[in-house]
């Protein structure tokens, strides 16, 4: 998350790229009006709902608007295997909405997020929690990928490697 605040509209595409439609419903408030012509969150959203709603209000010509000081305790801890899981539905909520995603790269954002992290463990002396920290990166980046693909593969597989089940047992 961002020190400063930060405006988000279709003029940010170019600077921040998908953080332009970072939005994290954990802590977001919308104006009622603006929520009601976007038609509210739509109703087949396996993850990023927040950021579909974003984009929505964004592409309508309202702001996003990111406050710092506005803070929320929100964290999960949770294992490589629920890392992998909860980033194949991470794409395949990006595969399933193209109108948000395809011309803006999460990748990179990645890229920049573990060099930002390291960069600051390095700094803090606990190198220690690097090779922790790069085992969970890569299997998010794994899970990714394999959800981007989600639609070669086979029922079975998908359920295998989603962290939300029923989600695909009620689209199936």
């Amino acid at each position: 998350y961002p020190g400063n605040p930060r405006i988000q509209n279709k003029h940010s595409l170019i600077k921040y790229g998908i953080k332009t439609y970072f939005c994290s419903d954990v802590c977001a408030a919308y104006k009622r009006e603006a929520y009601d012509k976007t038609g509210g969150f739509i109703e087949r959203a396996i993850f990023n709902e927040d950021m579909i709603m974003a984009h929505s209000l964004i592409e309508l010509g309202y702001t996003v608007f990111y406050s710092p000081p506005a803070q929320v305790i929100h964290s999960h801890n949770y294992n490589y295997r629920t890392q992998y899981k909860r980033n194949f539905d991470i794409a395949v909520s990006q595969a399933d909405h193209p109108e948000v995603f395809e011309n803006v790269s999460s990748e990179s954002e990645g890229m920049t997020y573990v060099k930002t992290v390291i960069k600051q463990l390095i700094e803090i002396h606990k190198i220690y929690l690097i090779p922790d920290f790069i085992i969970q990166s890569a299997f998010k980046y794994l899970g990714f990928r394999k959800g981007k693909k989600y639609k070669k593969l086979s029922n079975k597989t998908i359920l295998k490697h989603t962290l939300n089940k029923q989600y695909w047992e009620r689209t199936t």
